[in-house]
C-alpha cells in the first residue's frame, strides 16, 4: 500500500507539471507565430541585393545540452551558475524530508515532504524569474531613450548601443555586457542581442533585435521605431501594474486558499506527530491521505489557473 501511494504521489506531481506545460503551450505558440510573422515581413521588405545577408532573426537551436539549460534557468532566476547553488537548493529539501521521516516514522512521509518542498521551491524560482523579467522590462524604455539620443546626433546603432550600455544598471546591464562581448567576438548587433537574450524568452527582446536587424541591413530612421517601442513599453507596463493592483486581492485569496491546508497540516504533523499517526499507519488513513492529495492537487491547479488568468 505504501508503494502504491508513493507512486500515486509521484504521478500526481508529474501530472501537475504536465498541466502547467500544456496551459503555457498556447502562449508560447502565439509568441512563435508572432516572431515568424515579423521575420516574414522583414524578408519581404529586404531588397533583392541584400537577400544574401544573414537573416535578422537567427534560428535558435532546437535542442541544447541539459547543462546549458540548467545554466540558463539559473540565469533567468538571477542565481549564480555553479554547483554550490544546487546544493543550497536541494539540501534543505533533503533535511526537511529526513526530519519528517524521523518525526512521523512512516516511509510515506518521504514523498509527501519531498513533493511539497519541490512545489514550494518551484514557485519561489518562478517568482524570482518574474521579478527579474519585470526589472529588465522596466529598464528597457530608458535604455531605448539613451539610444535614441545617441542615434539622433549621427551615431550608428552599434556605437549608440555601446555608449548607452555604460549608463545602464543591473540586471539589464548583464544582458547588454554579454551582447557587447559577442559583438567584440565578431557577431552583428542583432545576432549578439539574440544570443544574449535567448535564455529570458521575452518577446520585447525578440522585437528589439529584429528592429536592430532592419536598421543595420536596410537603413532608415531606426530612432523613430525605437521611440515608438519605448512609448509602447511604458504604456504596457502602466496597464500591467494597474491590472495587478485591481486583481491583487483575488490572486492573494487564491494563494492563501491553496497553501493554507498544506501549511497547517504540515505544521501540526511536525509539532505533534501522534495526532496524525493513524493517517500514516492504517489502511483507511492511507486512503484518506490519497483522497486529500488528489483534492489538494486539483484545487491547487484550479486556483493557480485562476491566479494566472488575471
Amino acid at each position: 500500500m505504501i508503494q502504491a501511494l508513493a507512486l500515486a504521489s509521484f504521478v500526481l506531481l508529474m501530472l501537475a507539471g504536465a498541466v502547467e506545460l500544456w496551459w503555457g503551450s498556447a502562449l508560447r505558440l502565439q509568441q512563435r507565430r508572432n516572431l515568424e510573422s515579423i521575420e516574414q515581413r522583414l524578408v519581404a521588405r529586404v531588397p533583392a541585393d541584400t537577400r544574401g545577408l544573414p537573416p535578422s532573426l537567427p534560428a535558435a537551436p532546437r535542442r541544447r545540452p541539459a547543462g546549458k539549460q540548467a545554466d540558463e534557468f539559473l540565469m533567468r532566476a538571477n542565481l549564480p551558475r555553479d554547483r554550490a547553488i544546487w546544493l543550497a537548493l536541494i539540501g534543505p529539501g533533503v533535511l526537511l524530508t529526513l526530519l519528517a521521516w524521523w518525526r512521523i516514522g512512516s516511509a510515506w512521509s518521504l514523498p509527501l515532504m519531498a513533493s511539497l518542498y519541490t512545489v514550494v521551491l518551484w514557485l519561489w524560482l518562478r517568482h524570482r524569474i518574474e521579478q527579474q523579467q519585470q526589472r529588465m522590462l522596466a529598464q528597457l524604455p530608458d535604455f531605448l531613450d539613451g539610444m535614441i539620443r545617441m542615434t539622433s546626433v549621427g551615431n550608428s546603432l552599434p556605437m549608440a548601443f555601446q555608449s548607452t550600455t555604460k549608463s545602464v544598471a543591473m540586471p539589464l546591464r548583464d544582458v547588454l555586457d554579454r551582447t557587447l562581448s559577442s559583438m567584440h567576438a565578431g557577431a552583428d548587433l542583432d545576432q549578439a542581442l539574440a544570443m544574449a537574450t535567448r535564455p529570458y524568452a521575452l518577446e520585447e527582446f525578440s522585437l528589439l533585435h529584429a528592429v536592430f536587424g532592419i536598421g543595420m541591413r536596410i537603413g532608415g530612421r531606426a530612432d523613430h521605431i525605437l521611440q515608438r517601442m519605448g512609448d509602447f513599453m511604458r504604456d504596457h507596463a502602466a496597464a500591467r501594474a494597474e491590472l495587478r493592483a485591481v486583481t491583487s486581492e483575488t490572486r492573494m485569496s487564491a494563494w492563501v486558499l491553496a497553501f493554507l491546508p498544506i501549511a497547517v497540516s504540515t505544521f501540526m504533523t511536525l509539532i505533534d506527530p501522534t495526532f496524525f499517526k493513524p493517517m500514516f499507519f492504517t489502511t483507511i488513513g492511507h486512503k484518506f491521505l490519497l483522497v486529500a492529495r488528489v483534492l489538494e492537487v486539483t484545487g491547487g491547479l484550479l486556483l493557480y489557473r485562476l491566479a494566472k488568468s488575471l
